[in-house]
């Protein structure tokens, strides 16, 4: 992304100077003052269960649902670690967690899981714990030079990354390190740009000039690579799983990738700044963020490589790009940029004709946060990203109310003096974001705005991106 200033928070972690970001008020539809977001909803105290004879539902925590014996709030009393429920819905032939939430904590779990032979990691027993079954997600932790597969339903808080790790993929070869990444529909294969992206414009990264790895989630372990250009960044994926569509900051294209053959196909757009990808949920049409004006490309997926649309005339800094679900309306998020004066804010793009997209909702709020990414939420039909102001983290929920972007909630996440690059959701409304200068990963509920925070443990810039694994 083109002149950054914001950026320069980073250098407090790479040593070179730290740059000081002061934001505004969030953006509203109107482009006026800002809201002031609320304070977050504390974590709920359960209540201690003792034995119970039978799956007897107790407390219920965050996306789960109730189940299992009573915990009695210590390591495997109430469900015994590795052993089955003896009165629950499971009998016989796999593990169930012994517990949820401790005692004042926050379990961001999933289902229960219930089934026969079905499997879950022993957790420490909960006030009125229940199953959680299993929910995953990697992080691309960049210059510490891994990914870190974990499990969602294991944040409490108080968790560490041990505590949550499932494994690690080893990238120590590939410098500078893993900075974003894209899952196939399949949770076989992820994607990673291994790359500086805009960091390396204003910050001390290592020298290389990037490849694109293939990483086998369930070997852990890289199966390919392809030298897609310098600096690939952003990635989406088709429905199939067959093609990828990656953001090359360096190059005045971006590549249109084969994920069967490791091959790809250069589209020019003329300019470099290639940064983000998104895919509306038909899967037919895309938009990419390019170029240092604010502007925008769009593109049918099944004939990308014809002439592309182009938004026009918008000012900022286009970064982070994701449709509405359900829509081919796409949240454009417009990165304040001090050093050319470009005032942060957004847009919302029409590409339900991919040849001539009509941009709207030009929304610009001075001294606004530092905000880049942003993902969709598709149950809820929203978007959501990370803005960071004054040292903290606030998650932003918007939705589409007649072409026009409305802010559903704003959650307090946690500290941070910069951007926070990475977000992902999950259908249901669990948001996971990734906070490199900070090094931890927030998970948060939408529906109940509860929010959970584990240290990464890392010395190094990262966790830079993070996804959940279909």
């Amino acid at each position: 992304m083109a002149h950054k200033l914001w950026l320069l928070g980073f250098a407090t972690l790479l040593g070179a100077c730290s740059g000081d970001s002061k934001g505004g008020a969030l953006p509203t539809a109107s482009g006026g003052a800002g809201q002031v977001a609320p304070p977050g909803a504390g974590g709920t105290v359960g209540a201690q269960g003792g034995p119970g004879p039978g799956a007897v539902p107790s407390s219920t925590v965050a996306g789960g649902t109730p189940g299992g014996l009573p915990g009695t709030g210590s390591a495997g009393a109430g469900v015994p670690p590795g052993g089955a429920s003896n009165g629950g819905v499971t009998s016989g032939g796999g593990s169930t967690s012994s517990g949820g939430a401790p005692s004042g904590g926050t379990s961001m779990g999933g289902a229960s899981n219930g089934g026969v032979g079905g499997t879950a990691s022993s957790g420490p027993g909960g006030a009125g714990g229940e199953t959680n079954a299993p929910l995953l997600a990697v992080s691309a932790d960049f210059l510490n030079q891994t990914l870190s597969i974990f499990d969602v339903s294991k944040f409490t808080q108080g968790a560490t990354r041990k505590d949550v790790l499932v494994g690690t993929v080893d990238l120590s070869k590939y410098v500078p390190g893993p900075l974003a990444m894209g899952i196939t529909p399949d949770g076989k294969t992820a994607l990673v740009s291994i790359s500086g992206g805009f960091l390396g414009a204003f910050t001390t990264v290592p020298p290389g000039a990037g490849t694109l790895l293939f990483v086998d989630l369930e070997k852990r372990a890289v199966s390919a690579e392809l030298y897609t250009g310098n600096s690939p960044m952003g990635i989406a994926i088709t429905k199939d799983g067959k093609r990828a569509f990656v953001g090359q900051y360096s190059e005045t294209y971006f590549a249109d990738v084969d994920v069967e053959k490791h091959t790809f196909v250069p589209i020019q757009t003329g300019s470099t700044f290639n940064e983000e990808v998104a895919l509306d949920d038909s899967g037919t049409v895309g938009i990419l963020s390019y170029g240092p004006q604010g502007n925008c490309v769009t593109f049918p997926v099944d004939m990308a490589a014809t002439p592309l649309g182009v938004t026009i005339g918008l000012t900022g800094d286009a970064g982070g790009v994701a449709f509405f679900p359900g829509t081919k309306t796409a949240y454009v998020v417009q990165a304040p940029t001090t050093l050319t004066g470009n005032v942060g804010g957004h847009n919302v793009v029409d590409v339900s004709n991919p040849r001539s997209p009509v941009a709207s909702d030009n929304v610009r709020v001075a001294n606004s946060p530092i905000y880049y990414p942003v993902t969709a939420v598709a149950h809820r039909g929203s978007v959501v990203f990370p803005s960071t102001q004054s040292g903290k983290l606030t998650l932003v929920e918007m939705k589409l109310d007649g072409g026009v972007a409305t802010m559903v909630q704003a959650i307090p996440v946690g500290d941070a003096q910069t951007l926070a690059y990475g977000v992902a959701a999950n259908p249901d409304g669990k948001v996971l974001i990734a906070v490199p200068t900070e090094h931890y990963v927030a998970a948060v509920d939408l529906a109940t705005a509860k929010v959970v925070t584990v240290p990464w443990g890392v010395d190094k810039a990262g966790p830079n991106d993070v996804k959940f694994i279909p």
